[in-house]
């Protein structure tokens, strides 16, 4: 029989329409779920013969009823191998009593005085010294460190739960427990909302909703026994007490271990998390941190800190107790049929550090890719389009053993190498007519293109963005502040596009995944008060609208507010801490000095995996502008490497993509063995990407010899020449080209719709150059040329190879077979460019 007050929150047809969701979410989203149990034959195998056995802690000191200790039992095999035995060790209290051992080593007082807890596996033995003390001092639960973290471990102050801003059925909580003091009055205080009651602890509705005792949206969110649900009952028990604003704030917590690399059979790892507060306190807090797994379909881990491996891989295991984050780097390897690592040559430490990964994961890397893929990829990776005729005959008739390394050599000094770099930044900058005004565009567009050209380093780039003052137009940079206007915005931006980082969720609140808090945003913010925009000066009336041109100016004054808290934010480090800032310096040259810093270890690693993406067509992290510790590297020494060496070369771009294309790693083939098939992460073969849409179009028009005509433009500019995406060309809106709207490498598309396939197909763009006779193959058909001697000059303008043999033949018989050559000719030009070679870079 449920309590009347209760009764009263629930309809007969309301209980009926959510049983079934109820009971099953009852069912499966138990959170508790430890490893599963294994058989003597499995523990015997998992255990081995150990040469060591080492516990974490070596010695326990339990103070007071709520104390707790996780033990983390480590095996160390004749190998160097290391192995988590915590959940397949037998174990057992001498004398028992005086300290309870609950399932995975996790240990809870019982009474007063000295115990060992005796742990053996396969004759290896550990005593572990047990002290308890304080079991007859009161030892009340901290609302702060005790309930918010079980309401964290409930996912009870979840986003999609009662976390929302409107909260969930008249009950709202903070997002991950970031405000306790408004959590304390809804609890407590609320006069619809409160889910407490105070005479009877186990009949409140926060309580019995938990834990799955009355029908509840959420399901179980914890056992009634579990320590989540002891810390909620006793807390409702103790009269729903507030901590003293004295409590000591937490400074940090530890995880044990800080990273493990696990090899078969040992596929489990136990986490254990001490939390340190200010006032001396260290406490174990296992079962009050939130775990979470950056890749479940790799490796889960439960509620109590138990990962479990279902394949080889990496993750990084994020755990969270109230506001502090840290993030555990796990690896598992399994032994793999036949695999042999081929010792394949290195060009420099790209390969050093790629190849290392490689090995270590027992994945074999492709072969090198063949000369006419190399050249092809060279040219569209490097300088935005297809190499001509002549420059990949001359390619591929050369016997210099050097070709590649001159090659690309020769690419970053063409001027299409300003271009299509600059187009790249532009895209990210959000350079457009639509915020800045089209002379603001392509004034925008000439600088950084002017950058590229003389490759000025990254750093005074950068630094030149940041520090922009004056006109608009005649200082191109300042657009930089036209296109993100407010403080906020400005700090959102530059944190993404320079860091690599995603400041945007701490603006409303800490970040639930991250370590960025509402003070890291408002402090970032803060470097960015002073910067203010106007209407640039006009001769004659202005005209209405927008201004054509705006000044950028600073204040003398001007501050930012963090809105929570009512304090006035002083410009930060995000990551290190406030800045000094003198008295009338422009804080935005500090923050330009520190963010290019050869020391900052955000930038230099931010701008390589930014040009690895474009280059290898994936990021060492990806997303490449979300760097967190729940997104981790998948090769954290090949990045610390290229940004070291990046940095090193004071930040030379140049240098930078000779550097990755001239490694094995870049030059690998798109086809798989059958050791890399499955690989999409580790850069065991060259990854297969579309062209993007200005790629394609001006490969089109190569291939045709017809080049596009752009409104406003002279004939013969290119699509990665254009300033902004407004020229609003249909083939390139199909294919992807970016609105310039997000500061965000994701805002080009690059999958493929109906919509391309239609352009491809039927489309007015191919169909009208194909069928051009002024084209180019018009022009080799005018030129008396063989059938033979036209298919090759076809495939080296559309492919940069010769046909095989099987495509000569069959291209050829198409053409016999038909009366009109011309029209054969066509369907051949419109064939090559449908064909996955053309469209695709390998």
């Amino acid at each position: 029989m449920l309590p009347a007050f209760i009764r009263t929150r629930f309809t007969p047809s309301a209980c009926a329409r959510g049983l079934g969701l109820v009971l099953a979410l009852l069912v499966t989203a138990s959170p508790t779920l430890a490893a599963p149990p294994l058989d003597p034959d499995e523990q015997k195998a998992v255990i081995g013969e150990p040469a060591t056995l080492e516990v974490f802690p070596a010695n326990v000191t339990l103070t007071g009823i709520r104390d707790a200790r996780q033990l983390v039992v480590t095996a160390k095999y004749a190998d160097g191998s290391l192995r988590d035995l915590t959940g397949v060790v037998q174990a057992k209290v001498e004398p028992a009593g005086v300290v309870e051992l609950q399932d995975g080593l996790f240990l809870r007082p019982k009474k007063n005085g000295n115990a060992v807890v005796i742990i053996n596996a396969s004759g290896k033995e550990f005593r572990v010294a047990v002290t308890v003390a304080g079991m007859d001092e009161p030892s009340p639960v901290s609302f702060r460190r005790d309930v918010i973290a079980t309401l964290n471990v409930g996912g009870c102050n979840a986003g999609a739960c009662h976390g929302t801003p409107s909260g969930k059925n008249g009950f709202k909580l903070s997002l991950r427990g970031f405000d306790p003091a408004a959590d304390f009055m809804q609890l407590t205080r609320d006069q619809f909302g409160r889910r407490t009651g105070k005479h009877d602890a186990r009949q409140s509705l926060v309580f019995l909703k938990a834990v799955g005792h009355v029908l509840h949206e959420g399901g179980l969110r914890f056992g009634a026994t579990s320590v989540p649900g002891e810390m909620l009952t006793a807390w409702l028990s103790e009269g729903l007490k507030d901590d003293p604003a004295t409590l000591a704030p937490i400074k940090k917590i530890e995880v044990t271990p800080t990273a493990r690399l696990l090899k078969t059979p040992a596929k489990w790892q136990q986490l254990s998390v001490l939390a340190n507060f200010g006032d001396g306190v260290n406490r174990d807090v296992t079962r009050l941190t939130v775990f979470s797994s950056s890749d479940p379909s790799i490796a889960d881990v439960s509620a109590t800190g138990m990962v479990e491996f279902k394949r080889s891989g990496e993750v990084a295991v994020l755990c969270r107790y109230l506001e502090e984050l840290v993030s555990v780097r796990l690896t598992y390897l399994e032994p793999r049929e036949g695999f042999v690592w081929p010792n394949p040559p290195e060009t420099n430490f790209v390969d050093t550090h790629t190849f290392a990964k490689l090995k270590q994961m027992s994945i074999t890397p492709s072969e090198l890719c063949e000369d006419h893929e190399f050249v092809r990829r060279a040219y569209l990776d490097c300088i935005g389009r297809m190499p001509t005729t002549d420059e990949s005959k001359t390619f591929l008739a050369s016997k210099d053993p050097k070709k590649r390394e001159k090659l690309i050599d020769a690419l970053v000094e063409m001027p299409e190498f300003a271009d299509f770099w600059a187009l790249k930044w532009a895209d990210v900058l959000r350079s457009s007519r639509k915020t800045i005004q089209v002379k603001g565009s392509y004034g925008m567009q000439a600088w950084l293109r002017g950058h590229f050209l003389r490759n000025t380093p990254m750093d005074k780039v950068v630094q030149e963005i940041i520090t922009a003052n004056g006109n608009t137009y005649s200082n191109p940079p300042a657009n930089y502040y036209r296109i993100a206007k407010d403080p906020t915005s400005l700090a959102e931006t530059t944190a993404q596009l320079f860091l690599g980082v995603r400041m945007q969720c701490a603006k409303c609140h800490n970040h639930p995944f991250e370590r960025w808090s509402q003070d890291d945003y408002y402090g970032m913010a803060a470097w960015f008060a002073r910067v203010k925009t106007k209407p640039a000066p006009v001769v004659g009336t202005r005209p209405p609208g927008p201004p054509a041109a705006e000044v950028v100016f600073l204040l003398r004054d001007g501050e930012v507010i963090q809105p929570r808290t009512g304090k006035q934010m002083k410009p930060r480090f995000i990551g290190v801490g406030d800045a000094d800032v003198k008295p009338g310096e422009d804080r935005r040259a500090v923050l330009a000095t520190w963010i290019t810093s050869p020391e900052n270890p955000f930038f230099s690693k931010s701008v390589v995996n930014r040009v690895w993406f474009h280059l290898m067509g994936r990021g060492i992290v990806d997303p490449v502008d979300d760097f967190r510790d729940s997104n981790p590297s998948c090769n954290d020494e090949l990045l610390d490497a290229l940004a070291k060496d990046f940095a090193k070369n004071k930040f030379d771009m140049k240098l930078l993509v000779k550097t990755i294309m001239k490694s094995r790693t870049y030059q690998l083939s798109a086809q798989p063995n059958d050791f890399n098939r499955d690989d999409n992460k580790y850069f065991s073969h060259t990854v297969t990407k579309l062209l993007t849409a200005e790629q394609l179009l001006d490969a089109i028009c190569d291939f045709t010899a017809l080049p596009e005509k752009f409104a406003g433009l002279p004939l013969g500019t290119r699509a990665i020449q254009l300033p902004d995406g407004e020229v609003n060309h249909p083939f390139l809106k199909a294919f992807g080209q970016p609105a310039r709207e997000l500061a965000c490498e994701c805002e080009r598309e690059s999958d493929g719709n109906l919509a391309q396939a239609l352009q491809l197909i039927n489309g007015p763009t191919v169909n009208e150059k194909v069928r051009n006779p002024n084209n180019r193959l018009g022009k080799l058909l005018a030129a008396k040329m063989t059938n033979e001697q036209i298919l090759t000059e076809l495939y080296f303008a559309a492919l940069g190879r010769a046909p095989f043999d099987d495509e000569k033949q069959i291209a050829l018989d198409h053409v016999n077979k038909r009366e009109d050559k011309r029209k054969a000719w066509e369907d051949v030009v419109w064939a090559l460019i449908n064909t996955r070679e053309f469209l695709f870079r390998h």
